[in-house]
């Protein structure tokens, strides 16, 4: 049976309630700034009434709970849109400062030192006995491969800082890993007797989402579950918990797994993300990492690591240092090739061989063919000629034997003048050519030429026998170091006659000519293409990239703040909802408050009866 004590408890309900109801938009208001903060709201329910007749006397209300309002689908949304937007704006940022290393559009830069380089010979190749034209020649040499040298240490610099800064990435994962799982140690001690612990919710969705800009995530939460009487955008998260990166546990409950940085090989300067099991075995998840800031990175430092090469296999920072070394390689090689139809009494190869080995497991850029070795006298008349055959199964050692095969190769019956009685060919480490000393002594030299100048073998020019550039990529290119030294050494000429330009000339047709460009040791070349043309491709290839980064990183802004918008107008505090229902709040205390006073009124009425 219902008393007047029951009322008197009634009103009081309404006044606990409503003050509950107000403090929750007061925390509310007071977070209205806050970017990771999620709107709560009170669930109020009438309490159990007491059945009597003529029927159930209600007993107030209460608080059964406070909600967060958060929709975790579009939570979801929102840290898979913030992982591909940071990617996005990682990959414009970086590639905008690689674009910047090829300024091509000024009249600056690589392509336009070949332009001058190859102008110089043009003008050596019209007097190429004057030492002037000699020293300028040296000179634009020497701007032209600095150029390539300075553009492919940027890159390579720029590789290096990214993986400074995976590491720096890696250690905050980590960090916000073990912040997550002391975080659900406490929900789980809050909402073990059925409470919501709404503010350390929304702490670990904001580690969640930074986590999520800086490395996929996957996150399993356990059963959702949805209260649409509160509102009906709510769709909450159970109490488990299980955070995935590259497929393996990283925070499993109260308990997480650091992710590891190693390096892939003995004296490697780059690292990959390692997972260790609690027995120690580590697994390697670099390539499952697709999008986020460490993503990014690794799509632009690389993330396949070649022990046997020293490099990555992929990225696009490394494809474009790959386009870099073949384009200097191929300039190198065929530069050389044809430096080697300069006549010398010594040619020492600069490449090492091993003389047991084939060509077709030398790794080198020698093709099946052959070339002439021919010897001039002290007045430039050729005096000998052989033609020595290039097949891929041979050694160097076989390539060697063949200057020492004894054989009549000016066909006139005499055994004193023909290449044997000149030359010595030695294969040890390098490839190694040299004139008698007594031939040397008379004026005699030797020289390399192409059989067939359109399908060359390029085994001078492979093996370095004479060269005009020294190295063998972007990272050590530069002018012979004898002919950077004294540049009037430098030579146009084929035979040794004064006057003669051939080489010169050939040297300028070069840049006219298609040649192959190898990378990675390939036997199949990656693209034959004149030096020129080859380097346009590569820096339409960088102009491409960038300008894909910069559509793809417009596109993910565009869908993430569009997901913004929704995630706010689920979560987001608005304060002019929040002053209505504060209002109302208000208005329920005072009237809670009224039936008190008319309670306390009435009792004093009775009290005062029994006077």
């Amino acid at each position: 049976m219902s008393s007047i004590f029951n009322a008197l408890h009634i009103g009081y309900s309404g006044l606990k309630t409503s003050q509950v109801a107000i403090d929750t938009v007061g925390h509310n208001i007071a977070n209205a700034e806050n970017p990771y903060y999620t709107r709560q709201r009170v669930s109020i329910d009438p309490r159990t009434p007491l059945n009597t007749v003529p029927g159930d006397v209600g007993l107030g209300a209460k608080v059964t709970q406070i909600v967060r309002i958060h929709d975790e689908f579009v939570y979801k949304r929102l840290k898979d849109s913030s992982a591909s937007s940071e990617y996005n704006q990682l990959r414009q940022d970086v590639l905008d400062q690689v674009s910047s290393y090829f300024p091509e559009i000024d009249k600056n830069g690589i392509y336009n030192g070949m332009q001058d380089y190859f102008n110089a010979w043009n003008d050596f190749a019209k007097n190429s006995d004057d030492s002037s034209l000699k020293i300028n020649l040296a000179e634009q040499t020497r701007i032209f491969t600095s150029t390539i040298r300075e553009t492919r240490d940027k890159l390579d610099e720029l590789q290096k800082s990214l993986d400074d800064r995976l590491k720096t990435n890696i250690d905050e994962i980590n960090r916000i890993g073990k912040d997550i799982a002391e975080l659900n140690a406490r929900i789980n001690a809050n909402e073990a007797g059925g409470n919501n612990a709404n503010d350390l919710r929304d702490q670990r969705d904001k580690l969640e989402l930074t986590l999520s800009k800086l490395i996929d995530v996957s996150v399993s939460k356990g059963e959702l579950s949805s209260n649409t009487t509160v509102d009906s955008n709510l769709r909450e998260s159970g109490s488990d918990y299980n955070l995935n990166i590259g497929g393996a546990s990283f925070v499993d409950g109260a308990t997480y797994h650091p992710i590891i940085l190693d390096k892939t090989a003995e004296g490697s300067q780059y690292s990959s993300l390692y997972y260790e099991r609690q027995d120690g075995e580590k697994f390697d998840i670099t390539n499952y990492i697709k999008t986020g800031e460490v993503g990014a990175i690794l799509s632009l430092r690389g993330s396949d690591y070649d022990q046997n090469l020293g490099k990555f296999t992929n990225g696009d920072i490394q494809n474009i240092i790959d386009e870099l070394d073949s384009f200097a390689n191929s300039l190198i090689v065929n530069t050389n090739n044809l430096y080697a139809s300069h006549a010398t009494t010594q040619m020492d190869g600069s490449t090492q061989i091993d003389p047991q080995n084939t060509l077709s497991n030398s790794d080198l850029p020698i093709n099946e063919g052959s070339f002439y070795v021919k010897v001039y006298d002290i007045d430039g008349n050729e005096v000998a000629k052989r033609e020595i055959t290039l097949t891929k199964d041979m050694t160097f050692e076989d390539i060697a034997a063949q200057f020492s095969v004894n054989k009549d190769d000016n066909a006139d019956n005499l055994s004193t003048n023909d290449i044997d009685d000149y030359l010595t060919a030695n294969a040890s480490n390098i490839f190694q050519i040299s004139m008698n000393t007594d031939k040397a002594n008379s004026g005699y030299t030797f020289a390399i030429e192409e059989k067939d100048p359109d399908n060359p073998t390029l085994f001078a020019g492979a093996l370095g026998l004479e060269r005009f550039l020294d190295g063998n990529d972007a990272t050590n290119i530069s002018l012979e170091s004898s002919l950077d030294k004294d540049p009037t050494k430098i030579s146009g000429n084929s035979a040794p006659v004064a006057g003669d330009n051939t080489l010169a000339n050939s040297m300028v047709e070069l840049q006219y000519k298609k040649v192959d460009f190898y990378i990675n040791g390939t036997d199949k070349p990656y693209s034959t293409d004149t030096l020129g043309g080859f380097f346009r491709m590569s820096v339409t290839g960088v102009a491409d990239v960038t300008a894909s980064a910069h559509t793809m990183n417009e596109t993910s802004k565009a869908l993430l703040n569009s997901v913004v918008d929704e995630f706010d107008s689920i979560s987001k505090v608005d304060i002019d909802e929040e002053m209505t229902n504060l209002m109302k709040y208000q208005t329920g205390y005072q009237a809670s408050a009224k039936v008190i006073t008319t309670i306390d009124q009435m009792i004093q009425t009775l009290l005062g009866m029994k006077q």
